[in-house]
């Protein structure tokens, strides 16, 4: 099973999205990432809070997700917000964020654990289109999690981003592909 990893990055008005695509073990099969898009004040003035949302989702996850050569399984978010994308890329899209014992459980989420505690407990979410497949998914992820911190490539995205946007390296055409 691979899954596709989403992850941004900002600084001062410029945004950048990345999409690494892992096998279980979290090895990098594919990798992608958006070209600056800048934001003056006006347009910040202008969206207000809604600017990351529309930003993340409608300019870059959608987008990114399409243009990934390597197939993948699910689809895991740190924004909540992003779970809607389920609809338009037709793939479970699982939103993963630390356990606070405070979390509502719902029919929608799980627990996973790292049976070592070398990792912290997370909570798993699912759209209401992927319910009957919840249970393999955690599943799966809990595996994962025995050996492989599963947050970590979030992590690997950012600094790529941070890396690529320090060092401008521009390309003529939208993304960065390493495969």
């Amino acid at each position: 099973m691979k899954i596709a990893y989403i992850n941004f990055y900002s600084i001062s008005n410029r945004y950048r999205a990345g999409a690494l695509i892992t096998d279980s073990s979290t090895r990098p099969v594919e990798f992608r990432i958006t070209s600056d898009l800048n934001i003056d004040k006006l347009q910040e003035i202008l969206y207000g809070e809604a600017l990351q949302e529309v930003l993340y989702k409608e300019k870059f996850t959608v987008q990114l997700l399409k243009s990934m050569q390597e197939d993948y399984d699910i689809v895991l978010i740190k924004e909540k917000n992003l779970m809607s994308i389920r609809q338009e890329i037709n793939k479970p899209v699982v939103h993963i964020q630390k356990f606070d014992q405070f979390m509502p459980l719902n029919r929608l989420s799980h627990k996973i654990i790292n049976i070592h505690d070398r990792y912290e407990p997370l909570y798993i979410t699912v759209n209401k289109e992927d319910e009957k497949r919840l249970i393999s998914i955690s599943h799966f992820l809990q595996e994962m999690y025995r050996n492989f911190n599963i947050m970590e490539p979030f992590k690997r995205i950012e600094n790529a981003i941070k890396y690529i946007m320090e060092n401008s390296l521009e390309t003529e055409r939208a993304d960065i592909c390493i495969r």
